[in-house]
């Protein structure tokens, strides 16, 4: 079998990486505070199994994929409680797997007094504890992340940055583990209020992404299959050597 398949089956997997994550992309465009997966790739040399002089072949894989963090347009919401955060900065929620990081910056007050998140998360303060308020509390969000009642502060979010905010990794919508972005750094950051980031990957983008990564795998396929029919003609006619 020539070595040439093994390019063209390293590219093809390649490709299935970008569409996967272009359809995850495309899935969360209208997902505030999400931040597109962008596919990283880099190239690897490897020898022929020939004879010598070995020729190297250049292989294309996805080594990973990192996040975008290119801030999302704004929407005015004029709500009290929606705020849009600088650049590489993320409010820290929990759940059922540990402390989380998000930029949706739309919150709510549940029945039972506990600060949430558009996604039912728990807020976490400034104290590494779910926000918990009075029932029937109508707090007010401050610049500066402090949330009032009544003029009284009553707590602040954990607002957090990352040495590498591209390597925190996707769990779904707009939730983010640590990865390797490094340990989350607590921060100071004026934020602003009533509004909310919308989602970094467009529609349009992402559908041109998805048309482009599917014809590419197409291409791969067919050398995939010449290659094949080029062993299945030399094993045909080439005389056995026994």
């Amino acid at each position: 079998m020539g070595d040439g398949i093994y390019v063209a089956l390293s590219g093809a997997i390649s490709q299935s990486t970008v569409l996967d994550a272009t359809a995850t992309n495309l899935a969360n465009a209208s997902t505030d505070g999400y931040q597109r997966l962008r596919p990283v790739f880099r190239e690897v040399l490897a020898k022929t199994s020939g004879p010598a002089p070995k020729v190297p072949h250049r292989f294309g894989v996805v080594s990973q994929t990192a996040a975008d963090t290119s801030q999302g347009a704004a929407r005015k919401t004029d709500r009290a409680l929606d705020f849009l955060a600088p650049q590489g900065i993320y409010l820290a929620v929990q759940t059922p797997k540990g402390e989380r990081y998000t930029r949706a910056g739309s919150l709510v007050v549940a029945n039972d007094g506990s600060l949430k998140d558009a996604h039912g998360n728990a807020v976490v303060g400034e104290d590494n504890l779910p926000i918990k308020l009075a029932k029937g509390a109508e707090p007010k969000l401050t610049t500066d992340g402090a949330l009032e009642i009544d003029g009284a502060r009553v707590g602040r979010l954990k607002l957090v940055s990352f040495a590498n905010p591209e390597r925190l990794a996707h769990e779904g919508s707009a939730r983010m583990a640590v990865g390797g972005a490094g340990a989350p750094r607590p921060t100071n950051a004026t934020l602003e209020i009533g509004a909310v980031e919308e989602s970094n990957a467009s529609v349009v983008t992402s559908m041109t992404e998805l048309v482009t990564a599917t014809r590419t795998f197409e291409a791969f396929q067919r050398a995939i299959d010449a290659f094949r029919d080029a062993d299945r003609k030399v094993t045909a006619t080439v005389p056995n050597g026994g």
